[in-house]
C-alpha cells in the first residue's frame, strides 16, 4: 500500500522564508569616533596651578553625538549629519576630555590665586565643497577668568583643514584640528595666565 505524498507547501513556504532572511539587506551597525588616543600629558611639576578647567560650553546643535556636515556646493544653509556614523560623546565633551588630557600646566604667579579657563566651541562640523571635496571647521573661543575680580583675557581660534570626504575622514581631520589647536591654547594661557589678575 502506497504511502500518501507529504504536503510539499509547508516545507516550500519555509525554505522560501530562509532565503528570503538571507538575502534581505541589513542595516549596517552604527560606527562611533572620538579623537583618538591622545600625546602623554606633560607632568604638573607639583604646587598649585595657575587656571583650572570649567566645563567647555556649545550651541545647542552641537550638544548631541551627531557628526554634522553641510554640502556647501548644494545649501550651505542645510546642515546633515551622518546615519550610522556618530561621536562616542558630544562633542564639548570630547573636547573637555583633551583639553584634561593634553594640556600642560602652568604654575601658579606667586601671590595670585588660579584663573578659571572656559571654552566654548562655536563650529565642529565637515563641509563639502563637491561630492569628492571637503574640509573641517573648528572654531572655539577661550576665556580666562581671575579669581575675585578683574577683566577677562578672551582669544578666538579658527581652524580648517582638509578631509577625506566620509565619515572617517572627517573624525580624523577634526581630531587633527584639535591637536593642532592646543599648543597655541597653551601658549596663550602660558602668556597671559600671570597677567589676567589685577
Amino acid at each position: 500500500m502506497k504511502r500518501p505524498a507529504r504536503p510539499l507547501l509547508p516545507a516550500l513556504l519555509f525554505a522560501l522564508t530562509a532565503a528570503g532572511c538571507a538575502f534581505t539587506p541589513s542595516a549596517p551597525p552604527r560606527v562611533a569616533f572620538d579623537l583618538g588616543p591622545a600625546p602623554a600629558a606633560a607632568s604638573a611639576g607639583g604646587g598649585p596651578l595657575a587656571w583650572r578647567i570649567a566645563d567647555v560650553t556649545a550651541p545647542p546643535w552641537l550638544a548631541s553625538d551627531a557628526m554634522v556636515y553641510r554640502l556647501n556646493y548644494l545649501q550651505a544653509q542645510q546642515p546633515a549629519h551622518y546615519r550610522d556614523s556618530h561621536w562616542r560623546a558630544p562633542p564639548p565633551a570630547l573636547l573637555a576630555q583633551r583639553l584634561r588630557q593634553q594640556l600642560a600646566p602652568v604654575p601658579r604667579c606667586a601671590g595670585r590665586p588660579a584663573a578659571l579657563l572656559s571654552v566654548h566651541l562655536d563650529e565642529f562640523e565637515q563641509r563639502f565643497t563637491s561630492p569628492m571635496h571637503s574640509e573641517v571647521l573648528l572654531q572655539v573661543q577661550a576665556t580666562l577668568w581671575p579669581e575675585g575680580s578683574g577683566t577677562p583675557l578672551q582669544q578666538r581660534w579658527q581652524l580648517a583643514r582638509p578631509a577625506a570626504p566620509d565619515a572617517p575622514g572627517g573624525a580624523r581631520a577634526l581630531a587633527q584640528a584639535v591637536d593642532d589647536w592646543l599648543p597655541q591654547l597653551q601658549a596663550w594661557l602660558a602668556e597671559g595666565a600671570c597677567r589676567s589678575s589685577p
